[in-house]
This record gives structure tokens, C-alpha cells and sequence, in this order.
């Protein structure tokens, strides 16, 4: 049982190593969200919270469903329940000029979080 497992797992990673995806058709955006309750920095992982609001929503954006980025959200908490995020992003089968038009399309809209649905007040991509 172990041995099979053991063989599953590494056919899994050399496939993965084997098949090349391209990688550098990042977008970096900047976000105002304004969360619908209350959110505490010093208490809520904002880490999980916005690279999963982020990412999960434009994995249904995009046909492949499939997202990367870089190291993850950055933000700064502006003391008024708004926060300024920083994320830099891409889809597969997507450039970063059509990635950069979805994400742009998302102002005014309400992206699904962990602790909170996050108005995004404002976006701009790059």
C-alpha cells in the first residue's frame, strides 16, 4: 500500500515538472475593500483572507479555472475598515492584459472572503 502511494505521489510531481506552464503573465492590482463586518487585523489571518477572495474569484472569472502569483496579498489597514491591498496575479490561458481586464472589472462588486464578503471600492491593475 505504502509502495503505491509512494509510486502515485511521484508520478504526480514528475508530470508536474514535465509539463511547462507558462508563468509570467502577471497583473498587479491594487484594491480598496471595504469588508461587510467588521474585520480585526490584529485577529483575522488577512493573508488567507484576501489571496482567497482574490484568487477564488478569478478562478471563476477565467475558463481553466486556474490561478498563480507571486508571494500573496500585501495590505495596510486603514483604521476605517478599509484596506488598501496589493496583489500580484495571473490565470492560466490568460495574458496579464486580460487578466488585468477582469480584475478591473470587479469595482463596485462584492468578492466572497473567509471572514467577510469584501466590497471592492476601487481597483486598478497594471
Amino acid at each position: 500500500m505504502f509502495f503505491s502511494k509512494y509510486l502515485i505521489a511521484l508520478a504526480a510531481i514528475a508530470t508536474a515538472t514535465a509539463s511547462p506552464t507558462k508563468r509570467d503573465d502577471t497583473t498587479t492590482c491594487s484594491f480598496i475593500l471595504h469588508p461587510n463586518v467588521p474585520v480585526d487585523s490584529a485577529t483575522v489571518n488577512l493573508f488567507a483572507e484576501f489571496n482567497y477572495a482574490i484568487g477564488r474569484t478569478l478562478g471563476l472569472a477565467v475558463p481553466s479555472h486556474q490561478i498563480y502569483g507571486g508571494k500573496g496579498a500585501t495590505w495596510v489597514d486603514n483604521g476605517d475598515n478599509t484596506f488598501d491591498v496589493q496583489d500580484t496575479i495571473a490565470a492560466v490561458g490568460e495574458t496579464s492584459a486580460s487578466t488585468a481586464t477582469i480584475i478591473n472589472g470587479w469595482t463596485g462588486t462584492s468578492l466572497l472572503g473567509l471572514t467577510a464578503n469584501w466590497l471592492v471600492e476601487s481597483v486598478s491593475c497594471i
